[in-house]
């Protein structure tokens, strides 16, 4: 995986993932659970994304594409920025 790619993801959605946060636990007064959290966000993932239609890479093997790479580093990347999150949020 590029790095600047990765990190140029991670700097795209922090505020989307901050403003998740901020937004649950404003509104119950806790953090949301992974899966709340995974839901909340899901809907925001096509948009960084791309449709998967107009994504496919003929040079990736027949089983991969170029929307699964992307969502992969996507994940990788939300996954990260939810930890320091809860880690933020904790210390408080």
């Amino acid at each position: 995986m590029d790095n600047s790619d990765y990190d140029g993801i991670k700097r795209d959605i922090s505020l989307t993932v901050h403003d998740i946060f901020e937004n649950f636990e404003e509104s119950n007064n806790r953090l949301p659970t992974l899966e709340e959290f995974r839901t909340l966000f899901d809907g925001h993932a096509e948009q960084y994304i791309g449709p998967n239609d107009q994504l496919k890479v003929e040079s990736i093997s027949p089983h991969q594409d170029k929307h699964h790479e992307r969502e992969q580093k996507l994940w990788r990347a939300v996954n990260e920025l939810e930890a320091e999150q809860r880690f933020l949020r904790s210390e408080c």
